[in-house]
Formats: C-alpha cells, sequence, structure tokens
C-alpha cells in the first residue's frame, strides 16, 4: 500500500466515519489496564465474527483495505467504538495480532484466581514491550531493588507503582521471581 493510500484512508477513518475523534488523546500504551481492555474486547470480537478472524489471521494488513471494512461492517463498527485500538491496529497490523495471539495464549492469566499467575501475566506483558528491561532483569534481577535503575526506567516504576504486590514479591525475591518469568 502506498504511503498517500494509506493516509486517505486514515483521514477517512479519522474523519468519515462519523465526525472528529480525538485518537491522539488516546495513545495505545501497551501496559495500561485500558488497553487490555479494548484487547480483550478484540479476543472477543474475533471469537464472535470467525470469518473476519480468518481473514485478519491471513492477512492483517486488510484493516487498511477499504473495501475488505466496507465489506465487513462488524469491523468497522469495533474500529469506531476503539479509536485508540484502531490507529494502533492501522499503524501496524501484524503487530496488534501479534499482540492478539499472546493475549489468547495468556489472557486468561490476567482474571486467575491465583494471585501469581496473574502477577506473571502482566509482568511479562510489560516485559514485552521493554525488551531492554527485560534483558537487565533476566541478567541482574537485583536491579529492581535498584533505586537509580528504576529511577532512570518510568515505565517500570509506573508499572511498579500500580502494582504493588507484585513489586513486592520482585523485591523481595528477584532471583526467584525472574526465573518463573523466564519460564513463562
Amino acid at each position: 500500500m502506498t504511503r498517500t493510500r494509506f493516509y486517505l484512508l486514515l483521514f477517512l477513518i479519522l474523519f468519515g466515519l462519523g465526525g472528529v475523534r480525538s485518537v491522539q488523546a488516546q495513545r495505545w500504551d501497551w501496559n495500561d489496564e485500558a488497553t487490555a481492555v479494548q484487547l480483550r474486547s478484540f479476543d472477543v470480537f474475533l471469537h464472535d465474527h470467525p470469518w473476519i478472524a480468518k481473514k485478519l489471521w491471513e492477512n492483517p494488513s486488510r484493516i487498511n483495505d477499504q473495501g475488505f471494512l466496507n465489506g465487513n461492517k462488524e469491523i468497522k463498527q469495533w474500529l469506531e467504538d476503539h479509536p485508540a485500538g484502531a490507529q494502533a491496529f492501522h499503524a501496524n497490523p501484524a503487530g496488534l495480532m501479534a499482540r492478539e495471539r499472546h493475549f489468547q495464549m495468556y489472557g486468561a492469566d490476567f482474571d486467575a484466581r491465583d494471585v501469581r499467575s496473574a502477577q506473571l501475566a502482566r509482568f511479562d506483558w510489560f516485559l514485552d514491550n521493554h525488551p531492554e528491561i527485560r534483558k537487565d532483569l533476566m541478567r541482574k534481577p537485583g536491579l529492581v531493588n535498584n533505586e537509580e535503575y528504576v529511577e532512570h526506567h518510568p515505565a517500570l516504576r509506573k508499572f511498579l507503582d500500580r502494582h504493588p504486590e507484585l513489586r513486592a514479591e520482585l523485591q523481595d525475591h528477584p532471583r526467584e521471581f525472574m526465573e518463573r518469568e523466564g519460564r513463562y
């Protein structure tokens, strides 16, 4: 798809489907709980629309094909209802489908009654988006207790602040926690 067609499609989606949307204000933060909710919604959508799911698994870039969208009003509606998800999907279709596959494999763990499974799922999700932090902590788990390291990585600080139980477990037993994460 040419850059011009992509921008035209993006313009049509942002302005041609019911008015201006404040997509810029809704950034797709993979570690935000709202993002997980939208991804769960997308997962349910794919389960409820297997024909669309099959087509998107075969070729995720179909999401940028206006003909595909016009022929599948349900996906068009989902995109309208989830503007931040739509923006992420249009920008990186294969990446979003890869995240969806990961979510299908581990998504149930987010809601697990087993706190340890839920913690590992959330931390794995975070580390998938921060490979440099994963590499550092796998090599030297004690860095999680190094204030200078945590201050230098604001995303890690924010994640740990949002998940105090996970933070306590990770800080109390960094090596064991990272070994479990490595096997997850």
